[in-house]
């Protein structure tokens, strides 16, 4: 990982993939189509392990480093740091409501519909102001020891959606993503 916020603005745009892909599903419910119920629990369940497992932590971390060293920034990282903590709870709740959709629960369509779309607004809003606010700081601001001593306390793991070595489990999920680049590179 010779860049790691170049890594992280790799992650982020895998992330929008799936935000969007989510979000597309969402507006079945407004065409009176049905989603794919269990293509949007692997997203969720993507969502909820890979990136509050490695990326947030990393960037927790990361984030911190920077806050010792430039205490103004103090106020913009313990938010971003919260928001990390409120999207782990958030994606908790949503896939455990896919989850039971999937096992035959019958639940209002509002009961996924609402948080599925308040999850992407949170998330993209949250990616945006990480890009812009606080990334292009710590790309200046840490060192090749910083980064080593980050790597040390939270140990980097392959991505399991969007690594060399995808998961199995996340196979339809991965056909998909496919299928969506290969729609648009027609267009």
């Amino acid at each position: 990982m010779n860049d790691p916020v170049a890594f992280w603005h790799e992650e982020h745009a895998n992330f929008a993939k799936l935000l969007n892909l989510l979000e597309a599903q969402l507006n079945l419910f407004h065409r009176s189509q049905t989603p794919n119920y269990a293509l949007m629990l692997d997203i969720m369940c993507y969502m909820s392990h890979y990136p509050d497992l490695l990326h947030h932590p990393r960037e927790d971390r990361a984030f911190e480093m920077v806050k010792q060293r430039i205490p103004a920034l103090g106020g913009l990282v313990d938010e971003l740091m919260s928001e990390h903590t409120i999207m782990v709870q958030n994606s908790a709740q949503l896939v455990s409501d896919l989850d039971s959709v999937v096992n035959g629960a019958i639940l209002p369509r509002e009961s996924v519909e609402t948080p599925g779309r308040e999850f992407i607004a949170h998330f993209r809003h949250h990616m945006a102001r990480e890009e812009a606010d606080l990334f292009p700081i710590v790309a200046k601001t840490l060192t090749a020891s910083d980064w080593a001593a980050i790597n040390a306390e939270v140990k980097p793991v392959a991505d399991p959606l969007f690594g060399a070595n995808a998961l199995q489990q996340y196979g339809a999920l991965r056909r998909e993503i496919l299928g969506q680049a290969s729609v648009a590179a027609k267009i």
